[in-house]
């Protein structure tokens, strides 16, 4: 393994410190908890450049030779500083990095969020369903890759106590059984957050793919 998973999680779980920190300390209005996936995908990805080369919506490399328009991307893929990830879109020339990390080095990250309540402190209908459709469908994208040799998800989950946490990810993780996912251990960083429309905790769980 290239990769720590732990020292990932551990990156991923200090930017959600850090944003949590300066937010209460400007006492915004808004919480972490108003940004949408794709706005925590892109602070997650602000952090982790201080320690690792970052690309972000990278085609998977099974797609090469499709159009573009047509390949599926992963959101966050990770390589070693000086070293970023060779794109395969991209011709060969004279001026290229030697240094270019091929896909079968880098660390492939699908991150996803899960709300338990939406704007006004009311429950959000859909939060099961964040945890057992898009997700499940990520995890099986990835272990099904044969480029890629390290690859995790990542679930930002916003709730009320650690106590429903602990039962959703066991949840989940029945669910993963259950569909014949593969998947090993969780690496979980929970930060507690100022709550404002019920959420007092964000986790950032971590399960690395276990390649076919």
């Amino acid at each position: 393994m290239r990769y720590d998973l732990s020292t990932v999680a551990d990156r991923l779980g200090e930017a959600i410190a850090l944003a949590e920190r300066e937010l209460q300390l400007e006492q915004a209005v808004y919480g972490l908890d108003a940004r949408d996936e794709l706005a925590l995908q892109e602070l997650l990805a602000s952090h982790l450049a201080q320690h690792y080369e970052v690309a972000r919506e990278v085609h998977y490399p099974s797609s090469a030779g499709a159009k573009r328009t047509h390949r599926m991307r992963c959101d966050l893929v990770l390589s070693a500083k000086g070293c970023p990830l060779k794109l395969d879109f991209a011709p060969a020339t004279l001026f290229d990095n030697k240094q270019e990390c091929p896909p079968s080095e880098a660390l492939w990250l699908e991150v996803k969020a899960a709300y338990q309540f939406r704007e006004g402190g009311i429950r959000h209908g859909g939060y099961g369903a964040q945890w057992r459709s898009a997700v499940v469908e990520d995890l099986r994208k990835m272990e099904a890759e044969p480029l890629i040799r390290e690859a995790a998800l990542v679930l930002v989950v916003f709730n009320e106590s650690a106590d429903i946490l602990e039962k959703d990810l066991d949840l989940f993780e029945t669910v993963l059984a259950q569909k014949e996912v593969l998947a090993g251990f969780r690496q979980v960083r929970s930060i507690p957050v100022l709550e404002r429309i019920g959420h007092r905790l964000c986790t950032v769980a971590l399960w690395p793919t276990i390649q076919r």
